[in-house]
């Protein structure tokens, strides 16, 4: 709320004057009498720029030293709300600058651990291939068709590798990050990661489907193959067995792979300045964060027999009626 002052005059009656710092006064003359509406308490008031004949010289410095100390006042206060600001907007960009080498390198180091796991749950299906590969045909002749069908899908089913490409766009299309990195031994050492885990992927899950192709082959062409039922005939398969063949050293392959990452992503936290400690952690964090509440559904357990002329109960008439036709035929 504006205050009302009252200034007397001898002489002139706009004799007085104000400093303001950051707001606006207003002087009017009523009835010969100087009054000052100030809206802020931020003013300083001087009793003229003209100092009457009665006013000293200690008066006058008195007017300067006030004048000096509000222009140090204001001075302060601008530097202070704009260093402030400043700071606070440095630190955003550090703290930003250091969740987005965080996220990547924890990416990076997510993949890895992926490859890993996958390794160890191909040990089982390296030693079923190993087993197909060194029995004669004529002892696998002699397993039941059902079980000799059930190990080489073990040894077969391989399900394809898929990473989460999240922070892999966010930091290769956007040139904001970039600039916010603003490193580019970091920025192209993460690039070199992330060509390198696409790499991974395609190739395997390239061989996931070259095997996958090497079955159905037998399933549709059966008569190309030797062997009295169809698990037989994938056995004397050339491109079956090779596939088998080849799923111990894609397994030693993973293991490399995993290994050759996280060589490369030590190097991406020494150019970025982050200890490998904190992204174990920061990682760690987010796998707790991610894991399952429950047991994924099994796609096996969806799957039913095939219908039967036996098991078609609501179609029976049907059949009934085909027998009959064909009675009446003879």
């Amino acid at each position: 709320m504006a205050r009302l002052y009252k200034v007397k005059s001898k002489k002139n009656p706009v004799r007085t004057a104000g400093f303001f710092s950051s707001f606006f006064c207003i002087s009017c003359v009523k009835k010969k009498k100087d009054y000052l509406c100030c809206f802020s308490t931020n003013i300083l008031f001087m009793d003229n720029i003209n100092p009457p004949d009665s006013q000293t010289v200690e008066g006058g410095n008195k007017f300067w030293r006030n004048l000096l100390r509000t222009i140090l006042g204001t001075t302060i206060s601008i530097l202070l709300t704009f260093g402030t600001n400043a700071l606070i907007q440095q630190h955003r960009k550090v703290q930003d600058r250091k969740m987005t080498a965080m996220m990547v390198m924890s990416n990076i180091e997510n993949f890895a651990r992926t490859l890993e796991t996958r390794s160890d749950r191909m040990a089982h299906t390296d030693s079923i291939a190993a087993w197909l590969l060194c029995m004669p045909f004529e002892d696998l002749e002699l397993l039941p068709e059902k079980e000799l069908d059930h190990l080489i899908d073990e040894a077969t089913t391989l399900a394809t590798l898929n990473h989460d490409h999240t922070a892999e766009n966010v930091f290769s299309n956007n040139i904001e990050t970039w600039k916010n990195v603003n490193n580019l031994q970091f920025i192209d050492n993460i690039g070199a990661c992330f060509s390198a885990i696409n790499g991974v992927e395609e190739q395997f899950n390239q061989w996931a489907m070259e095997v996958s192709d090497a079955l159905h082959d037998v399933n549709v062409n059966p008569d190309k193959y030797e062997g009295s039922t169809i698990p037989m005939k994938m056995m004397h398969s050339n491109r079956v067995r090779t596939a088998l063949t080849a799923v111990h050293n894609r397994r030693c392959w993973l293991r490399y792979a995993a290994a050759s990452l996280r060589f490369f992503n030590l190097q991406n936290m020494t150019a970025i300045g982050i200890s490998e400690q904190e992204v174990m952690e920061f990682t760690n964090v987010r796998e707790e964060e991610g894991e399952d509440t429950g047991t994924p559904p099994n796609a096996k357990s969806f799957y039913t027999s095939a219908y039967t002329l036996d098991s078609l109960t609501s179609l029976t008439h049907l059949t009934e009626h085909i027998e009959e036709l064909k009675a009446e035929m003879k």
